[in-house]
């Protein structure tokens, strides 16, 4: 018997960490990016999972056609989320390193096809022993081809990470190496469970990748824009709202900048280049500023960056700095557009009442003001 509780107590342990991580992924507004909501969605299938799995400890070997119908109706969905699960896990990673809608919509059916056999098989196995057997005792055996079950997650698995490794070079080496370590727990906890009969860790250790995958990427992801890899507005706003009310002795400069180009750009060759003069100003302003200078995409065409200086006169010379990256950007002429910037930037003065808010109004007027001069020329 305490065994059977000591599952269950490592179930439910791992079940309130993921449900962490949920509460973790909450978005007031509702606003979730594609790979937020795929891997939301392999978060919740661990979660049921677990539940699954535990239901089936609780009411092994238990007397009565209720305990025997909820076991049997449990084991099905049970192994049907295995294949489930592997095929949210392909499109996470897909759709992390490409980052294509379409591309996984076209994607999608292959993956279902495995999935769907499995459910088949799955269905089939309540007349049949193909993977699991309910004795008279209301004990749960293996089925005779349980094994097919546990090949098409393994084909699945492999396939997903044969995938990442010919794409590693798509993302960073880090995001790499993470998304590639989450395979291991699991592939360990399966081959236990496999060798050894009654040993069922393999959710656990699914637990625990999803948990390195959430505070390596996923948790980071909530805090930068998607596109451009800087960090966005709502980690903005934290950030400046803290620094405002530091007690550190430097000055905090903030600069606005605007992509004057950009509805251009998108007019004349298309939203592709449009991303692509994102990234590139993005890129420009990593290049230009510190690594220690916090550097966000506002909205659409706008970006901060702020700043802790000595001198007032350290933020005119970064300014400048950023014009000359961008002319040398230009006349590369690696792109078909060129890109201009309106830039606003100023100080914040700790002694007034001025508030974060106030403050990236103030920069953005004075960007505004810089506008007009461009419009003007």
């Amino acid at each position: 018997m305490l065994p059977i509780l000591l599952y269950i107590e490592l179930n439910c342990f791992a079940i309130a960490i993921l449900f962490v991580i949920l509460l973790n992924m909450r978005d007031h507004d509702g606003r979730y990016l594609l790979d937020q909501k795929l891997f939301f969605a392999l978060t919740a299938a661990d979660v049921l999972l677990l539940f699954l799995d535990t239901i089936l400890w609780a009411l092994d070997g238990k007397p009565g056609n209720n305990a025997r119908w909820v076991c049997i109706a449990a084991i099905v969905l049970y192994n049907i989320l295995n294949a489930v699960i592997c095929m949210i896990w392909y499109l996470y990673v897909d759709f992390y390193v490409y980052g294509s809608k379409d591309r996984l919509t076209k994607v999608f059916f292959p993956m279902l096809i495995p999935v769907v056999a499995n459910m088949v098989l799955s269905i089939a196995s309540i007349f049949t022993d193909i993977y699991f057997v309910i004795d008279e005792n209301n004990i749960y055996h293996r089925g005779r081809y349980v094994h097919i079950l546990l090949g098409i997650c393994l084909l699945m698995l492999l396939y997903t990470t044969v995938f990442l490794i010919r794409n590693r070079k798509k993302i960073d080496r880090k995001e790499y190496a993470y998304l590639l370590f989450f395979i291991i727990p699991p592939a360990i906890g399966g081959i236990l469970q496999y060798l050894f009969y009654g040993v069922i860790i393999i959710w656990i250790c699914v637990t625990l990748s999803i948990l390195i995958i959430f505070i390596n990427i996923q948790n980071n992801q909530l805090r930068t824009d998607y596109l451009t890899g800087l960090y966005n507005r709502r980690h903005l706003d934290h950030y400046l709202q803290t620094r405002v009310k530091s007690r550190y002795p430097h000055l905090i400069a903030g600069i606005m900048i605007d992509l004057d180009s950009f509805k251009v750009i998108n007019d004349l060759y298309g939203h592709n280049n449009g991303d692509q003069a994102l990234k590139d100003t993005a890129q420009i302003l990593k290049s230009t500023f510190r690594d220690k200078d916090f550097i966000a995409r506002y909205g659409g065409d706008e970006f901060v960056v702020v700043m802790e200086i000595e001198e007032q006169s350290e933020l005119a010379v970064m300014v400048q700095k950023l014009r000359e990256n961008i002319s040398r950007f230009n006349l590369r002429r690696s792109v078909p557009y060129e890109i201009h910037l309106s830039i606003g930037y100023d100080c914040f003065v700790k002694e007034s009442e001025t508030s974060a808010m106030t403050f990236l109004q103030k920069i953005d007027h004075l960007m505004y003001l810089d506008k007009q001069k461009y419009v003007h020329k």
